[in-house]
């Protein structure tokens, strides 16, 4: 998938020597598909991180050194920002609605409940990709809606935050 056409269009007029460009990401270049869902392009993203616990431990007898063990591998919510799109916000409240009503409707017979999964592709000044984040169990966790004021002019902004299990695989390719 290429980025665009319109959006590429005025990266290409700003510089007559784009195919000088290295391919670095751009990071304001990104969509989001959530559950094949394409959720569109947004202008915010941040907790796109992993953080790895360790312990420290020290031996009897050697205060020279310390021996670190892993402990617990966890991902920060992703929390996405964009204005409000005529038909991309109708394709995250259209998503959001499917969520709800699964999760109201989930039986599950004491199974736990399944996330789903999302792709952030990262595209780079002539539109090719060049990363994607593959997340896995993944829950909305909030949406919010822009401050509507008649004395303000500024962009209406709709927020998406996201709970996730991982982008990390291990070896049998499920996420960490």
């Amino acid at each position: 998938m290429s980025y665009p056409a319109s959006l590429m269009s005025t990266a290409a007029s700003a510089s007559p020597s784009m195919s000088t460009v290295p391919p670095y990401g751009l990071a304001m270049r990104f969509r989001v598909t959530v559950d094949e869902i394409n959720l569109g392009l947004w202008s915010g993203c941040k907790g796109l991180e992993v953080k790895l616990a360790v312990k420290k431990v020290t031996s009897g007898g050697d205060y020279s050194t310390e021996q670190i063990l892993p402990e617990q591998v966890s991902y920060s919510n992703i929390k996405l920002q964009r204005a409000v799109h005529p038909t991309d916000s109708i394709t995250v409240k259209n998503w959001l609605q499917e969520k709800v009503t699964q999760w109201m409707n989930w039986s599950g017979s004491g199974d736990i409940y399944p996330g789903g999964t999302a792709t952030i592709t990262l595209y780079g000044a002539q539109g090719t990709k060049v990363m994607e984040w593959d997340l896995t169990g993944v829950y909305p966790v909030s949406w919010s809606g822009p401050e509507l004021e008649a004395n303000k002019k500024d962009v209406a902004i709709e927020t998406l935050e996201l709970a996730h299990q991982g982008f990390l695989t291990r070896t049998s390719g499920t996420s960490l």
